[in-house]
């Protein structure tokens, strides 16, 4: 019997603990012609958003103008038994707000640069993604016994 997915689902604080410890997410976005482009960045989780700093002339960008919606990937895990990850779902917007890219700024120096400051640069802009759905999933959440894949993986 498979195992539902409400069971494998992380919490809003294991969301947050995901995010806090992986550097990169996959951000996906489809060009006007419909064809995919996928690429890593780092980013930054504040207050239920997730902010990317990003080249102003760039495939990605033009993407979002032209009003593609974006899938974005977060996940990691060395073995089987350790996958976790989340898929969130929206549309990229240009933080247009000073306070709002400040704050971005501080949240991604902090993450990724030990505290330094990320300076504004005019090839560069802030990508905000309010999610309008997530998907989640943690295999160490499966019950004991209930994944063959686990069980050949373990020597079970």
């Amino acid at each position: 019997m498979p195992i539902p997915r409400s069971q494998l689902r992380l919490t809003p604080d294991e969301l947050d603990e995901v995010f806090a410890r992986e550097k990169t997410a996959h951000v996906a976005t489809v060009s006007p012609d419909g064809e995919p482009h996928v690429v890593p960045l780092w980013f930054a989780w504040l207050d239920g958003a997730m902010y990317f700093t990003s080249l102003r002339r760039s495939r990605r960008a033009s993407d979002v103008e032209h009003g593609s919606r974006v899938s974005v990937c977060v996940d990691g895990g060395e073995t089987y038994a350790d996958l976790h990850g989340v898929v969130l779902y929206g549309r990229l917007e240009e933080v247009t707000d000073a306070g709002e890219r400040k704050q971005a700024a501080k949240a991604f120096g902090d993450k990724h640069w030990n505290g330094m400051e990320v300076p504004e640069r005019r090839s560069h802009t802030w990508l905000v993604l309010r999610p309008d759905r997530t998907v989640s999933w943690d295999f160490k959440k499966i019950p004991a016994g209930r994944d063959r894949q686990r069980q050949t993986s373990e020597g079970s």
